[in-house]
């Protein structure tokens, strides 16, 4: 009789078949892995239209992949107690006893489901026990046997834990009609988990053996709630509900843009909004005076916020706020405030004002320079601001994303004037045994460029020069250092978005003279190679957000932001605007 309840695993079994596991099969254009963590983030699946992230998703990477599992055919939601998602062929389920196993995910048993009314049919019926061999197993198990090319694809792409044991001996089987099966004869055999098929008109190559589609199969006989089966928003991943964990997606495309809240405004924002939306990007950054918006103490005034808000709103583009500078009455200096508390009370009222409009918050901006903090950079100072901002948002809006503000490249070590990011970082996660792992989803990170390709880096690929090459805060590749330090202090699961990056072209400020070195040509070639960058070996990126989309529109040549621009002054398409537009996205 085949035992329907979950069966015990035998340990030897299990061992063998988890070091034979296949690990199976990233799509090339997608990002590798560089560190286990990486198979944490969220990856969005556009053949079905569904993200797998957590633990779903590095289970599903690590345990056979695409070849296996096939596409998500749902999110993730509750069925039995459980949370569980649906693949084609499988149907994962997160099993919060054995978390730091394993077998914290465990796939659901639905070949043992499919055949469970089938136990007296001849190949359901148990074989007489024999010695194995290397052609031939037996499983006192259930009572059936393994054989041949059966026996290889079970070893060779995941055994036990993605199939269970074998409920049935081979024989011929009609599929079901499309689209849980082909509606052909096969020679299939039947596993608590899977059942095998065997496609001889692929003889010779991966697919002689299939997997059929019982995910499917699960999913029309068992049914879900119909936001589960809903295709997902592309630009942003759900929550993942079983860590609580928020992420954008691995690559968002932003900008940050200049705009007006005055009586202009809204045709100023427009135009902007459409060239984000021409050039295919999806997200843009603003930054907002917190002295504009609370002018006095609880008096909040945010007309000139909700014109901005509600417009990317209505086009459809995703937006991230940065707030900075304090109003006179909570710090003299335009700083952070040394009581947070009013700073927090504002994020409350700010995410409960726009809510499901606004995705993204970021605390402040470049808090390692003296120039952004009041004269000088206290680091306590922020991480008790970043923690009053963070109870803020989620207290009005959970599922708003809370981004540590974006660290400036500098390798400076003198608080009168700034901190080395990178330095500021480990000093954050040393502060209180890391105690500000908790205020914040998302880390925000400036990497420079100065007059250095993308792909350059000090001291072991340094820029061709002169000046600005000899230290890494000079360079795009920045990012991977303060990456590492997120690795170093276990924080690898969040992801780092860059919510300022950019290259400026011939710059009239003093301190900018690097962008004499860089033609309309290169900032062209290095933005579009930077995405490239990101997208290929860079998994744990969310969001990119060039700096900047139209500031040039609104300031004259002398000013620095005005260079870094992708539009002319008469919002024409420079360059480098035309290569983003046109790049593989």
């Amino acid at each position: 009789m085949v035992r329907l309840a979950r069966s015990h695993y035998g340990w030897a079994i299990v061992l063998l078949s988890l070091l034979l596991s296949a690990f199976s099969s990233i799509p090339p254009a997608h990002a590798a892995p560089n560190s286990p963590d990486d198979l944490l983030m969220p990856r969005y699946f556009p053949e079905t239209g569904f993200w797998v992230e957590g633990v779903f998703r590095q289970y599903w990477e690590t345990h056979g992949g695409l070849y296996v599992h096939g596409y998500p055919i749902s999110a993730v939601f509750q069925q039995d107690g459980y949370w569980r998602q649906y693949f084609e062929r499988s149907v994962f389920e997160y099993h919060p006893e054995l978390a730091g196993t394993p077998y914290a995910v465990l796939l659901v048993r639905v070949g043992a489901w499919r055949v469970s009314n089938r136990t007296q049919e001849p190949p359901f019926q148990p074989v007489s026990a024999f010695q194995s061999s290397s052609d031939h197993w037996y499983f006192s198990e259930t009572q059936h046997s393994l054989n041949y090319g059966f026996k290889a694809f079970w070893i060779d792409h995941g055994g036990l834990p993605n199939f269970g044991y074998p409920l049935s001996e081979e024989f011929d089987e009609k599929n079901p009609d499309p689209p849980a099966g082909d509606g052909k004869v096969h020679t299939v055999q039947y596993f608590e988990r899977a059942r095998f098929e065997y496609h001889p008109e692929n003889r010779g190559t991966p697919w002689e053996v299939e997997l059929g589609l019982l995910g499917r199969e699960y999913l029309q006989a068992r049914g879900a709630p119909p936001e589960a089966v809903q295709r997902q928003n592309p630009n942003l991943p759900p929550p993942d509900p079983i860590t609580g964990r928020l992420y954008g997606p691995h690559l968002g495309y932003g900008f940050n843009i200049a705009w007006r809240g005055d009586d202009g405004g809204a045709a100023y924002n427009q135009k902007a909004l459409d060239m984000v939306k021409q050039a295919g990007f999806g997200w843009v950054r603003i930054q907002v005076h917190w002295a504009t918006l609370e002018p006095s103490p609880g008096q909040y005034q945010p007309q000139s916020l909700d014109l901005i808000v509600n417009q990317a709103n209505q086009n459809g583009v995703n937006i991230l706020v940065s707030i900075v500078h304090a109003p006179s009455w909570a710090d003299p200096n335009g700083g952070i405030p040394q009581d947070p508390t009013a700073f927090g009370a504002l994020m409350q009222y700010l995410a409960q004002r726009y809510k499901g409009k606004v995705q993204a918050w970021e605390i402040w901006n470049e808090q390692n320079l003296a120039i952004e903090t009041g004269g000088h950079v206290d680091l306590v100072r922020y991480i008790k601001l970043l923690e009053a901002g963070y109870r803020g948002v989620k207290a009005s809006d959970p599922q708003a994303i809370v981004v540590f503000g974006g660290l400036s490249p500098t390798g400076v070590m003198d608080p009168s004037l700034g901190i080395d990011d990178r330095e500021y970082l480990k000093q954050a996660y040393a502060y209180n045994n890391g105690e500000i792992k908790q205020y914040f989803d998302v880390l925000g990170v400036h990497p420079g460029s100065n007059n250095n390709p993308p792909d350059a880096m000090w001291p072991d690929h340094p820029g061709p020069g002169p000046g600005w090459r000899d230290h890494p805060s000079f360079y795009f590749r920045r990012a991977e250092q303060l990456r590492q330090v997120m690795l170093d202090n276990g924080d690898g699961a969040k992801q780092v978005w860059l919510t300022e990056f950019g290259w400026t072209t011939a710059n009239q400020a003093p301190g900018f003279e690097y962008g004499n070195q860089i033609s309309e040509s290169d900032q062209a070639q290095y933005l579009v190679r930077a995405f490239e960058i990101a997208r290929t070996e860079w998994p744990w990126v969310g969001v990119m957000f060039v700096w900047n989309l139209n500031f040039s529109t609104m300031t004259q040549p002398s000013d620095e932001k005005y260079p870094w621009s992708v539009l002319y002054a008469d919002w024409s398409p420079r360059p480098s605007y035309l290569a983003l537009k046109n790049m593989p996205k």
